[in-house]
């Protein structure tokens, strides 16, 4: 985090990184990375990082404000299974659901890494091995919503752990929050489905082997 300089100040002009996540609706891990990048000039008081009203001030003018979410929007986003997040057309995470941070942390990814504050098209960027292909592409998918090229978009995409096959479906949809264009991102397991797709393709292989050609099963 970059120090700022050494001009008297007041105890009532400073902020925490809780306050200042508090009032722009975002985490307390946000502010601090803005803070870290340089983005967010700050000071340090013993243990604690401290931000001026006026560097605050100064930020805002420069940045536009996070539209917040309301909390019965995010307690609904909560209560849904599959795993949400809402990105700005700059990539940034905006917020998260629940089974979002479970999925991350149950799959050993860095929580914080993946949360609000996190670029998301730059998490896609870093992919690596057999899944970088689909992230690249989810990612030009997300950017094809922002700038109109298409209205939604969908993917199916293999994501394999270590003692399972896994299939999800992941989608973008433009959301409207204020006057910043937002788009909601939804990964959800399909894993069952696919399953069933390729046991009814080799359910009509074998019947073909045995003189039949049922309609569509070969073609699921």
């Amino acid at each position: 985090m970059r120090a700022m300089d050494n001009t008297p100040y007041k105890q009532k002009d400073l902020l925490s990184a809780e306050d200042v996540a508090s009032y722009l609706g975002v985490g307390p891990i946000t502010v601090y990375r803005w803070c870290k990048e340089g983005r967010l000039p700050c000071i340090k008081l013993g243990k604690h990082w401290r931000i001026r009203r006026e560097a605050l001030e100064d930020f805002l003018k420069q940045h536009e404000r996070p539209a917040k979410l309301s909390e019965e929007l995010r307690s609904f986003l909560n209560t849904l299974p599959a795993h949400i997040a809402i990105v700005d057309s700059s990539g940034t995470i905006v917020a998260v659901n629940r089974a979002w941070r479970d999925f991350a942390a149950s799959n050993g990814a860095i929580v914080s890494k993946v949360v609000e504050g996190t670029n998301y098209f730059k998490v896609c960027d870093s992919a690596t091995g057999d899944q970088s292909e689909y992230a690249a592409a989810f990612a030009e998918g997300i950017h094809s919503v922002f700038s109109g090229q298409r209205e939604e978009f969908e993917m199916v995409y293999p994501c394999h752990s270590l003692t399972e096959a896994r299939w999800f479906v992941g989608r973008v949809m433009p959301f409207t929050s204020g006057s910043s264009p937002r788009a909601v991102v939804i990964h959800e397991n399909i894993t069952e489905r696919e399953q069933m797709k390729q046991q009814l393709k080799h359910l009509g292989h074998k019947l073909e082997l045995h003189g039949m050609k049922p309609r569509g099963l070969t073609n699921q």
